[in-house]
C-alpha cells in the first residue's frame, strides 16, 4: 500500500496516468477513490495523485488534538514535496477546496494552477449564511448523534448539503463516507478558517472556481466572492448540478480541469 509519512501521519495515496502532475484533495468524509471517475477522464494527459486526507480510510490521524484547515494544507504541501510534484495542478472539492485555497495562499510556489469547487469558507459570505446552514443541520445531525448513530449523522449531513450526490449513490457508494463518520465531527468542529477578500486579492495562482447551479445559495455566493477577489480566477458554473460538481457532472468537470491544465 503506497504511503508517505507526512507531519506525523501516514498518508495513503494513489498515482495514475502520465503528463503534468495533478494533486486531488477530497472533501468531507471522502477518500482518494471519490476521484476515480475523474482519474479515468484525465489520466491520458495528467499524472493524477489522489490521497486519503489525514484520519480518512487508509490514512492515520496522527497525534493531533485539533484538525484545522491549515494542518490539512500543510499535509498537502508536504505530500507535493515528498512526491516531487511541484509545481502541480491542484484539483479539489468542498472542504478539500477550502484546504486548496489555503495551500495556494501559503505555498504558491507548489501550485501552477488550480480548479477549486465550492470551498465552504462561510466567513466570506456577504449575507452571513453559514450560521443558517449550521442551524439547519443541527436537528437532523444532532438527533442522529444523540441516538448514537454517527453513520446516520453522515446521511443527514449529505442529504442536506449534497442531495445530488447522495441521491445517485447506492448503499455501496455511500459506505466509504459513512465509515469516515469520525471525520464528520472532526471537520465540523474545526476552527473557522479565517481569510479576507484582501488576502484573496494577493493570491496569484491561475484558478478556476467551480459552482453548481442548483447548489446551496450560500456555497454559490462564497464561490463567486472567491472568484471575484482572486486576480487570476474565473467562475465556471455547471448547469443542473449541486455541490459535488465533479461527481454530478463528471465530463463537464473534467473538461474544466483539462482547460486549466492546458492554459
Amino acid at each position: 500500500m503506497p504511503v508517505q509519512h507526512i507531519n506525523g501521519a501516514d498518508l495513503y495515496f494513489e498515482r495514475a496516468g502520465q503528463g503534468v502532475s495533478a494533486l486531488f484533495i477530497h472533501g468531507m468524509c471522502g477518500n482518494a477513490n471519490v476521484w476515480d471517475t475523474q482519474v479515468q477522464h484525465l489520466s491520458d494527459r495528467l499524472t493524477c495523485i489522489t490521497y486519503d486526507r489525514r484520519g480518512h480510510t487508509r490514512s492515520s490521524l496522527g497525534d493531533v488534538a485539533q484538525r484545522t484547515v491549515e494542518l490539512h494544507a500543510d499535509d498537502a504541501a508536504s505530500l507535493i514535496r515528498a512526491l516531487d510534484l511541484a509545481p502541480c495542478l491542484l484539483v479539489a472539492s468542498s472542504g478539500g477546496a477550502r484546504i486548496g485555497v489555503d495551500l495556494v495562499r501559503r505555498y504558491p510556489d507548489l501550485v501552477r494552477a488550480a480548479v477549486l469547487s465550492e470551498p465552504p469558507i462561510f466567513g466570506l459570505d456577504p449575507e452571513h449564511g453559514g450560521a443558517g446552514i449550521m442551524a439547519d443541520l443541527q436537528p437532523s445531525v444532532g438527533a442522529a448523534l444523540r441516538a448514537n448513530d454517527p453513520r446516520g449523522a453522515v446521511d443527514a449531513f449529505f442529504t442536506y448539503m449534497c442531495p445530488g450526490l447522495w441521491a445517485q449513490l447506492d448503499a455501496r457508494g455511500k459506505e466509504p463516507y459513512r465509515a469516515n463518520h469520525v471525520e464528520l465531527m472532526g471537520d465540523l468542529e474545526m476552527p473557522p478558517y479565517s481569510i479576507t477578500v484582501d488576502d484573496l486579492r494577493r493570491i496569484q495562482t491561475p484558478t478556476t472556481i467551480v459552482t453548481g447551479s442548483t447548489s446551496h445559495p450560500v456555497l454559490r455566493r462564497v464561490a463567486r466572492t472567491v472568484a471575484d477577489a482572486m486576480p487570476h480566477a474565473r467562475l465556471a458554473e455547471i448547469a443542473g448540478v449541486g455541490h459535488v460538481t465533479y461527481a454530478e457532472a463528471p465530463e463537464a468537470f473534467a473538461a474544466l480541469v483539462r482547460e486549466r491544465a492546458e492554459a
